[in-house]
């Protein structure tokens, strides 16, 4: 229990420290200002919640990835009392459809597009010398590649 606690109390640190600097969550975003594929799921697993399916697939897709994983998950362990069978062939494939998601979203979206938004406030950008120069480059060459 004490390493629950633990646990909580360092989350809420990181939540509070990355919210008040950067205006971020995710450390990839706060690192690098790139998203990763997880960003956007909170948004839509809530609009999955309130039966917005086609705002769910538009925020983050890999949503129903994830809800299929669940539900065969939960199938196994609670449906039929058993371990699940081929977890890890099923958490691979997960792994895999998110990251193929992440990369049609970027490659379609980025970086113009919430969740695929480069975000300026970040780490690097503030510590790195010359990282946000070098990006502006990089987004400038990705608009120009689609005429935007």
């Amino acid at each position: 229990m004490k390493a629950f606690g633990l646990a909580v109390a360092v989350f809420l640190v990181y939540y509070q420290i990355v919210h008040s600097v950067f205006d971020a969550f995710c450390p990839m975003l706060v690192l690098t200002g790139i998203p990763c594929a997880g960003c956007g799921l909170t948004r839509a697993a809530l609009y999955l919640l309130r039966g917005e399916g086609v705002r769910a697939a538009h925020i983050n897709p890999s949503i129903f990835l994830i809800l299929f994983f669940l539900l065969y998950c939960g199938y196994y362990r609670y449906m039929k009392g058993e371990k699940v069978k081929r977890f890890g062939l099923a958490l691979g494939i997960l792994v895999a459809g998110m990251l193929a998601v992440y990369g049609c979203g970027m490659y379609r979206y980025f970086p113009d597009r919430a969740p695929y938004v480069y975000q300026g406030n970040n780490a690097a950008a503030r510590w790195v010398p010359g990282y946000e120069q070098w990006m502006r480059g990089v987004l400038a060459a990705v608009r120009g590649a689609r005429g935007g």
